[in-house]
């Protein structure tokens, strides 16, 4: 694919998303120029709101499917899958790029957000989070160099990719771990445990995977597991906020579980809509297998969440007709029961027309949970309500609208939809 760039045009599909991401760009420079109170109702009862639920929260958990769909194919020999995993990684990766612009809408000082890397905070969930999305990131771009190449046809640069990345991976979780832990100890046994494996897979004592290095993989699903849960372990620190029906001790469960549920849903829900939008046949035989997948997921978590919250004792705020308990209802019924009862039949598996609707089911639910997480189940005192201004919403569309306008850009000019392993041709 080295032909002339496809350059972005507005038609009537897409210019409601351009209007979006202009108003979008606007609102964030009176946001930076005026403060943040400029065109958000924050305040000190809810100091984290809309943007921090859908942006981050939301979004983190919609691009699972990167890790998923990528520890499938070339960790656990799902190769069928291949022509899923290269719109999974840049889905994923586009998706913790929005989340860094929305945190960085969203801090008082974003400029200073590097710091979090070099002073360390042993007892802060957010500074593990901080190091596994930068880490996690930086992974997804290595992930999906090799489109790049492919565009271009550098196959010098692929080889040196492939010859590169493994002790780059090596450094990094090395890195990670003396960060995380602060023992020599353990960051020497980690090193050698990863030198001695490269050199195992260099030798050929053990199976190397052709397309993707296996230390690459093995770290997305490592920063990813971890950060995922991590992000529920941030509800461990306001008990006293947080309503009975969301607090938990096993919220970090709770938040990887659905986040691999709901990355699954988005798989099935990008693949559908972006062979529409690009007029071609989506891969319905490989996402009935994804699918297959969701009633157990789906299941699991909702026999966990139910029994965890008569555990403690919660049960009786959902009966109470209120905002806590619509809400949990709304996300336990819209992202739970309804998609479980779809996915459990073989016809509605099969279907395009109900992959689709099932898929927004999930992935509505999912927005549904982390919204709920941090507005409606926190609870302040009378003198501090929150409700989003119209301007942090039409933010969050507009990152949101750039975000698939790039997408867009990249499926046009980059072989992502392409079953056939890099530089093949």
């Amino acid at each position: 694919m080295t032909g002339a760039w496809i350059k972005p045009q507005i038609t009537r599909y897409n210019a409601v998303l351009y209007l979006l991401a202009a108003l979008g760009f606007v609102l964030v420079v009176i946001r930076f120029a005026g403060g943040i109170g400029r065109v958000s109702n924050l305040n000190d009862g809810y100091p984290w709101g809309f943007w921090i639920g859908l942006d981050i929260l939301a979004g983190i958990a919609l691009a699972a499917g990167g890790f998923i769909v990528a520890g499938m194919v070339h960790l656990f020999g799902a190769h069928k899958y291949h022509a899923l995993a290269r719109p999974a990684i840049l889905t994923a990766f586009l998706g913790y790029l929005l989340f860094i612009i929305g945190l960085a809408i969203d801090l008082g000082r974003p400029w200073m957000i590097w710091q979090v890397l070099f002073h360390w905070n042993h007892s802060s969930p957010m500074f593990e989070v901080s190091w596994c999305v930068t880490m996690y990131t930086t992974v997804l771009l290595l992930e999906f160099l090799p489109v790049v190449f492919e565009r271009f046809r550098w196959r010098h640069l692929l080889g040196m990719w492939h010859n590169f990345v493994p002790w780059a991976i090596i450094l990094m979780v090395t890195l990670f771990t003396l960060a995380m832990s602060g023992s020599n100890v353990w960051t020497l046994l980690v090193f050698t445990i990863l030198l001695l494996w490269e050199v195992a897979m260099r030798t050929g004592l053990m199976r190397r995977d052709a397309q993707m290095p296996v230390l690459l993989v093995m770290a997305g699903i490592i920063f990813s597991t971890l950060h995922q849960s991590s992000l529920g372990s941030l509800l461990l620190i306001i008990p006293h906020k947080l309503h009975p029906l969301w607090f938990t001790p096993v919220v970090p469960v709770f938040f990887l579980l659905s986040a691999i549920m709901i990355g699954v849903g988005m798989v099935i829900f990008e693949n559908i809509v972006s062979a529409r939008v690009h007029k071609r046949k989506p891969d319905t035989h490989l996402l009935a297998g994804f699918a297959r997948a969701l009633p157990v997921l789906l299941g699991l978590y909702l026999l966990i969440k139910v029994g965890d919250i008569f555990r403690t004792g919660a049960a009786e705020y959902l009966f109470m007709f209120n905002s806590a308990a619509i809400g949990m209802w709304l996300e336990l019924v819209v992202g739970v029961m309804i998609p479980l009862v779809l996915f459990m039949t073989t016809e509605t598996r099969t279907s395009e027309k109900w992959l689709l609707r099932g898929s927004v089911f999930v992935v509505a639910g999912g927005i549904i949970n982390r919204l709920n997480t941090v507005i409606t189940a926190v609870v302040v005192e009378k003198w501090a309500p929150y409700h989003p201004s119209w301007m942090e919403i039409a933010i969050s569309l507009g990152v949101l609208s750039g975000g698939i306008l790039v997408m867009d850009f990249i499926v046009r000019n980059f072989p992502v939809f392409d079953d056939r392993p890099a530089l093949a041709r």
